[in-house]
């Protein structure tokens, strides 16, 4: 019979060697794929912050806008420069400014553009000026409805009886 010691000692010599062989392999196949993974997280975190960035800046131009009076409102959107933060961390950062005058009201539109992978729209922010150009009378309900009984809905099987 083999005693205690003789049993460790006929334990195969490379085994140890191999255990660290694969530990290093799951560790370099694991890290293969966290390390794109972090550098994406990161990439995506940049452009929202760029995005954030962007939409403040055009929520402040644009409150600046609104608050003027209508006389000074088209020579400034016409001269209209980014803040010097913004174009530290946007580069090559535009802004442009339209006015708009259709049947939906009148409205300004704000957008910044700049410089990103993909060539995505750029970011727009849009104000009325004046939502309701031509207010018209509503029309007049029939005198015979009491404004307090609801009316039956469409379709309603109380109505087919």
């Amino acid at each position: 019979m083999a005693t205690p010691k003789q049993s460790k000692r006929r334990r195969p010599r490379g085994l140890v060697l191999l255990e660290t062989l694969i530990a290093a392999g799951v560790t370099l196949v694991m890290l293969s794929v966290a390390v794109p993974m972090v550098i994406r997280s990161a990439r995506i975190w940049k452009q929202t912050q760029h995005q954030q960035f962007a939409a403040d800046e055009l929520s402040g131009q644009m409150d600046r806008l609104i608050a003027m009076p209508t006389e000074q409102r088209s020579q400034a959107m016409e001269n209209l420069t980014l803040s010097p933060e913004i174009q530290n961390v946007l580069h090559d950062a535009t802004i442009e400014a339209v006015l708009i005058d259709d049947q939906d009201g009148k409205r300004i539109e704000l957008s910044i553009d700049w410089i990103r992978v993909g060539a995505p729209p750029p970011v727009t922010l849009v104000a009325w000026i004046n939502p309701f150009p031509e207010a018209t009378e509503p029309a007049a309900k029939p005198a015979d409805t009491n404004p307090d009984t609801p009316e039956p809905a469409a379709g309603d099987p109380e109505d087919e009886q």
